[in-house]
């Protein structure tokens, strides 16, 4: 299917600059033939960091895409999330009860690991006690107690396990908690098994912070007096943390700064220093001084202390954020408890910044390996040049990178930018020296860390090819002053008109989308008025040199049911290359909210005037609830088809953003030029689609997918029959990521897919694979009997049901294939796809008790309900060992949120062939039951001696 065609200042603070951009540059990988494979741009944000209590210079790092390790003290990292199935949040607790474990959680997942992250188990309580509407807010592990964790949960209550979370029990309720708070900070006394400090956050919007010392026996809870003017009365703690074993603990608080306490938490005094140099969330004492404490996170830079708080310092040195010299906001902060010298800080967009000597306060980055950053925008021109913009921060940020040799070697490119972030990147198509870039610049504090810079419209120009910009928004209204504001809001799309060329070549019209902003003068049922204060259109005449509005038709606003004003904001314009007075955008619905029933005109509009005027073109598009009295749903992106001469063919995807339903969707087409629209989503309903491309060259679709499930199995899907039906190419996708943004680039032969994920640039180089099945045409071509692996007269490249990949063996540098073949015995089952090597994929961990001496396949057959599948391993002998069976790593049902290794107890062997049977929504599938099924698994022996989990103490 698919087809391949062609306070450091200065001097000084320059050289950190530039030091942070060496070191976030990646080495060469080439995009993979049929495989995603990724070379950076390394960095993102850490949402938590930990120190090895057992080995110096080891520290672990969890992001949006899962957890990073480092054993050369922070300078290089490494994926270590083998084993974890969700988005982690942050919170990361570190057992000091047994070398190398640790406990990772998301917002209703709890993952173990017990060899350093080499492997993940899930240790999720049970939805009695972590129901589908609370959430993991805190969480602590006793100093004394092997294998006892807490964890505080969004309804007020705590949980505690004493098995490392092979069970959880409820604590005692905590009194007047219930529903009307949720647990903020929980941490452990340093000699009391079962004695703790629990924090809890006021969250009907009040102020009734409370702190409560816990212990279960004999009262479970007593209320800590505070005292008028005390650290949380208006403030909830955030982060509490015990200091060696003389009765000293720490509390941050979200606004009220530090406080100290020298009797285990019954009294609290504030710190000295002014309130706003001791700000934070995340707290880090000295193991060897308790006087010296780090204070970070939701703040530029950080602070600390060496005299028990009486004075603090504020560190900007080194924490550069961007190229302003602006500080980056920092996450958390920790020692090496073995060289306190030795001190990381995570950052928000950043990455990871590394001290290494008391001497100075100077940090450096220290990324290399860290792939987590945020890519939220992506485009590619002539030069075999990539470029990527970091997305959905608001802080000082790196926000622009490029990638030369078609992505595979990165480097920061942020000269002159004053960007937070990027949602847009465009190259004019008549000048590739020209790049526009979209996205929102806010109000920083400057270098000096005392004075802000204001912010921008949001639209920035490059004319080296991405290497320098300029702010380019005369014309986009902002809210004035220091603290200025762009009204237009985020920036999401840049679109230029290829037919304007100017006497230099470049373009000389452009159109750029972005939220808008309208407000409420009255909303009076009878009739409501609202003021414009920003078009959702702009138009640019001068090659961006001025903006003006370029609206009309596209609608007003309506009052919301809280009172605010909602309207429909732009995310994306396209032009018909053939045609271009035509242009087209993309809509959604802002500020609707919870059971709102707007019906506003929303979706796709069509302008006839090169953007000077809209029309509605939804049409056969989805509505709010399904009532076509509302407005239609959210429409996130569109594409297209430049091989229909006549323009009217274009794909839309469809998001239920709005009113009660999920937020889930699907693809439309019209072939009409927007008069009617129809589902074209055949393999891909109830999913997020963020973004479509089509190949120019060839027609083919491609469509970023988010599965919202978060089962691993969204990725980047293709259509060749014009939407009629979808397949997914995700082979080597990580499981964690999810794609945004898409950029095929066809000047060169392959052409090559680039998506913009949550784990920076993914490439994937569109090698031909006819029958979508994973393996390339030229890998099946080359199986054992002469490209006939399973031996039925036919060549597997050609049979969709048929895959023979190469796969690598765990003896190094060697590989060999395996031949899957499937028979559907329920539902369509016609095809097999992402058929590819278990080695490939990070996420799926090892086995203590047993051992893959051939390695697996990771196989994806949609619409089926039950299956029969083979693998023959050729040349490869079974029946001498019986210790040899079928193994998968796939959810356990009827648990749909958990995955383990099972046996496939239907697998039966007959020589080198396999042979067993898969159900939707059965044991060996990795996802629930929605009609896909997917197999990751393996022949796998038991290892002749182990040590199961209950042997050692956790």
């Amino acid at each position: 299917m698919v087809k391949a065609v062609g306070n450091t200042h200065g001097i000084a603070a320059w050289a950190i600059a530039l030091a942070i951009a060496l070191a976030l540059a990646s080495g060469a990988s080439i995009a993979g033939d049929g495989v995603w494979t990724s070379a950076g741009p390394d960095g993102g944000t850490v949402d938590g960091l930990v120190a090895s209590p057992d080995t110096a210079n080891v520290f672990y790092a969890v992001s949006r895409g899962g957890v990073f390790k480092t054993v050369d003290g922070g300078v290089n990292w490494s994926e270590s999330s083998a084993g974890i199935n969700r988005q982690l949040n942050g919170l990361i607790v570190h057992s000091q009860t047994g070398a190398d474990r640790l406990f990772a959680f998301g917002s209703r997942k709890a993952f173990y690991t017990q060899n350093g992250g080499v492997s993940w188990l899930d240790r999720s309580p049970d939805a009695s006690l972590l129901s589908a509407t609370e959430s993991i807010t805190a969480a602590a592990v006793s100093k004394t107690s092997p294998g006892t964790y807490y964890i505080g949960l969004s309804n007020g209550s705590v949980l505690r396990t004493s098995d490392s979370g092979n069970s959880w029990s409820a604590l005692p309720a905590i009194p007047l908690a219930a529903g009307t708070f949720s647990i903020s900070a929980i941490d452990t006394l340093p000699f009391s098994p079962d004695e703790l400090l629990v924090a809890t956050r006021d969250i009907t919007g009040g102020t009734d912070h409370r702190l409560y010392n816990g212990n279960l026996t004999p009262t479970p809870w007593t209320l800590v007096p505070c005292p008028s003017g005390c650290l949380w009365e208006s403030s909830e703690i955030v982060d509490i943390e015990f200091a060696g074993t003389g009765g000293r603990v720490w509390a941050a608080t979200s606004f009220n700064g530090v406080g100290r306490s020298d009797d285990y938490g019954a009294t609290w005094t504030a710190p000295g220093g002014p309130v706003s140099f001791i700000q934070g969330r995340r707290l880090a004492v000295n193991p060897a001084d308790t006087t010296e404490v780090y204070v970070a996170g939701g703040r530029t830079g950080f602070a600390y202390t060496v005299d028990d708080g009486a004075t603090w310092t504020e560190v900007f040195g080194g924490f550069v954020g961007n190229a302003q010299l602006q500080p980056a906001v920092s996450v958390d902060v920790v020692y090496d408890p073995f060289n306190t010298a030795l001190q990381l800080v995570g950052s928000s967009g950043n990455g990871v910044y590394r001290r290494t000597s008391l001497v100075s306060d100077s940090f450096t980055p220290g990324v290399a390996g860290f792939n987590a950053t945020n890519i939220r925008a992506v485009a590619t021109n002539l030069g075999n040049v990539v470029h990527a913009g970091f997305g959905d921060t608001f802080n000082p940020t790196f926000a622009s990178f490029r990638g030369t040799s078609n992505g595979t070697v990165w480097s920061q490119a942020n000269g002159g930018l004053e960007a937070d972030q990027f949602r847009a990147l465009t190259v004019d198509p008549n000048d590739p020296d020209v790049v526009y870039a979209g996205g929102v610049y806010r109000p920083h504090l400057d270098s000096s860390g005392v004075t802000f810079d204001p912010g921008n419209g949001g639209i920035y120009k490059s004319t080296d090819r991405g290497v320098t910009w300029t702010t380019i928004d005369s014309g986009i209204p902002m809210t004035g002053g220091m603290f200025s504001n762009s009204l237009f809001g985020t920036v999401r799309d840049i679109e230029v008109d290829v037919t304007s060329a100017g006497p230099g070549g470049d373009s000389q019209i452009l159109w750029a989308a972005g939220s808008g902003r309208w407000t409420v003068d009255d909303c009076d049922l009878a009739m409501p008025t609202f003021t414009r204060e920003a078009a959702r259109i702009y138009r640019s005449t001068d090659a961006g040199a001025t903006w003006s509005p370029s609206e009309t038709g596209l609608g007003g606003a309506e009052c919301s049911s809280a009172g605010f004003a909602i309207y429909a904001s732009a995310v994306q314009i396209i032009q018909d290359p053939n045609n271009p007075n035509i242009v087209w955008a993309a809509t959604f619905i802002g500020g609707a909210q919870a059971g709102d029933s707007p019906t506003l005109p929303n979706g796709v509009f069509k302008s006839l005037d090169g953007g000077l005027t809209w029309s509605l073109a939804s049409t056969g598009l989805p509505h709010v609830d399904g009532n076509p009295a509302l407005s239609n749903e959210t429409v996130l992106s569109l594409a297209i088809d430049p091989t229909d001469l006549s323009g009217n063919t274009l794909y839309a995807s469809s998001n239920e953003l709005v009113g009660s339903g999920a937020p889930l969707g699907t693809i439309y087409k019209t072939v009409d030029g927007g008069a009617s629209w129809t589902f074209a989503g055949t393999g891909l309903t109830d999913r997020d689609v963020r973004d479509l491309v089509v190949d120019p060259l060839t027609g083919d679709v491609y469509a970023a997918v988010t599965d919202p499930l978060s089962n691993g199995d969204g990725g980047v899907f293709v259509s060749d029959d014009g939407g009629a039906s979808w397949a997914s190419i995700s082979t080597g996708f990580p499981e964690a990521a999810v794609a945004t943004k898409l950029a095929i680039d066809n000047t060169g032969s392959p052409a090559i897919l680039h998506a913009g994920t949550t784990r920076s640039v993914q490439s994937f180089t569109l090698v031909p694979d006819e029958d979508t099945d994973g393996a390339p045409t030229t890998v099946e071509e080359g199986a054992p009997n002469s490209g006939d692996g399973n031996l039925d007269g036919t060549s597997d490249s050609v049979q969709p049901g048929v895959a023979s990949p190469e796969i690598a063996n765990p003896s190094r540098g060697t590989s060999s294939y395996v031949t899957a073949e499937m028979v559907g015995l329920s539902g369509t089952c016609g095809a097999l796809e992402n058929s590819f090597g278990l080695d490939l994929l990070p996420s799926v961990p090892i086995e203590s008790a047993h051992e893959a001496p051939f390695n697996g396949l990771h196989l994806r057959i949609p619409d089926c309900e039950q299956a029969e599948v083979s693998l023959t391993y050729h040349g490869e002998v079974f029946t001498a060992d019986p210790s040899f069976a079928i193994r998968a790593y796939g959810l356990a049902f009827p648990d749909e949120d958990s995955t383990a290794w099972f046996e496939i107890e239907s697998g039966t062997v007959i020589g080198d062939t396999w042979t067993f049977q898969l159900s939707d929504g059965g044991i060996g599938d990795a996802t629930p039951d929605d009609g896909v099924i997917v197999f990751q698994g393996a022949a796998k022996r038991l290892r002749e001696a182990f040590f199961a989990d209950s042997m050692e103490a956790e």
